[in-house]
């Protein structure tokens, strides 16, 4: 009974009688709400152990019940009993019942009184996970440290409030406190690698454990999903100090990091747009170490581009077949200098191995092909648009 009272859960939870009854065993947990009329010392069975929650709903007003349900729990060598709803429905503990629980030695444990927000079901999960995990304990199983935090990961993305509101007596943060997440996605091949994810999850963990950051990470839905909350200042920096960290482990990664988050909403919100891109991103976006949310955006908008067809943007393929036809090394230049290297002249002749002023004749070139405009927004947009659905699929060929 002691480690049951150690759950948080239980750690607002009053022992009002038989403290000298809290050695007792728990094996299992039982709910009564019943009519006191059944209640006789024979009608009541069970094999011990038990812990008993009970408000005491449909028979507050009968103290002789209540008595001969201490005497019958306690003849039972059941474990306790925890009364919820005080003051709403039993209005105090009676004081012969709290007298003949101490002479008994039978523990009477309150919840915190005057509250209705707090259900059998949050006691019951609890308590069944701590007799489960100190029965496998003999086959050398612990709990993991992160357990919780995995949970509550889980809880968010499967928008859970009733877990989250269980979960929030264990952890100090809320939702609302979450600003930013990092989305972690195992590429193909791997994907079935538990020992990897595995592997790839504690490094996570324990780099942000060693930063003093507190990071609630879990594997969901097959990739990694981290949530930071807002009183550590995370920047874009971090993302790739991570990335180092994470050595070689991180080829076998597409790492998406969003900031801004504030509510429930917003978390889903940002999962969803991992999820939905996240496959897609690194084709259009192929020298970037990690991903941004406007890159995801942009990938999103292309994915709902082909899904409807990509009627709005046909005549900028055209344009783009256009210049790939005339001479695919002109294309090359254009895809690199609009998508990769951000208009920049200079970057984009280092990747080509170029001087910068034949970067610059070839850009010339496809102007003169297809109008100076063209490089002007918002059609130039329009043309890396096309050019990043162009490259979706090449790989879908």
């Amino acid at each position: 009974m002691n480690d049951c009272l150690k759950l948080p859960i239980l750690s607002k939870a009053t022992v009002v009688a038989g403290e000298g009854g809290l050695n007792r065993i728990v094996s299992g947990i039982s709910v009564l709400e019943t009519s006191n009329i059944i209640f006789d010392e024979y009608s009541y069975k069970s094999l011990g152990g038990e812990l008993v929650v009970t408000g005491f709903i449909t028979c507050y007003d009968d103290i002789n019940g209540i008595l001969r349900c201490v005497e019958s729990f306690s003849k039972s060598d059941d474990a306790g009993l925890i009364v919820f709803y005080l003051g709403i429905y039993l209005k105090e503990i009676p004081k012969k019942v709290i007298e003949l629980a101490d002479r008994l030695d039978f523990p009477i444990i309150v919840m915190p009184p005057n509250r209705d927000d707090i259900p059998y079901s949050y006691v019951i999960y609890e308590v069944m996970q701590l007799i489960f995990e100190n029965k496998l304990k003999s086959n050398a199983w612990q709990k993991d440290n992160y357990e919780i935090d995995a949970e509550f990961v889980k809880a968010i993305l499967d928008e859970d409030k009733i877990s989250l509101h269980r979960l929030s007596f264990y952890i100090n943060n809320k939702v609302e406190d979450l600003r930013y997440m990092k989305y972690i996605h195992f590429k193909q091949d791997i994907a079935d690698d538990y020992e990897l994810k595995k592997e790839v999850l504690n490094n996570i963990r324990s780099y942000y454990y060693n930063r003093s950051i507190k990071a609630y990470a879990a594997v969901y839905e097959d990739d990694i999903v981290v949530l930071i909350t807002n009183k550590h200042n995370i920047q874009q920096e971090d993302v790739s100090h991570l990335i180092d960290n994470l050595g070689n482990l991180s080829l076998k990664l597409d790492i998406a990091y969003l900031d801004g988050l504030d509510s429930l909403e917003s978390i889903i919100s940002a999962y969803k747009l991992c999820k939905y891109t996240i496959k897609s991103v690194p084709l259009i976006f192929k020298i970037k170490k990690y991903y941004l949310r406007h890159d995801l955006l942009f990938t999103e908008q292309c994915l709902n581009l082909i899904k409807d067809g990509e009627s709005d943007i046909q005549y900028y393929l055209s344009i783009l077949n256009k210049v790939e036809e005339c001479d695919t090394s002109l294309y090359k230049t254009l895809e690199l200098y609009a998508i990769d290297y951000n208009m920049n002249v200079v970057k984009t002749s280092e990747s080509l191995f170029l001087h910068r002023n034949s970067v610059q004749y070839r850009l010339n070139k496809i102007k003169e092909l297809i109008g100076n405009d063209k490089f002007e927004f918002p059609a130039i947009n329009q043309l890396m648009i096309a050019m990043a659905i162009k490259r979706i699929r090449m790989n879908d060929k």
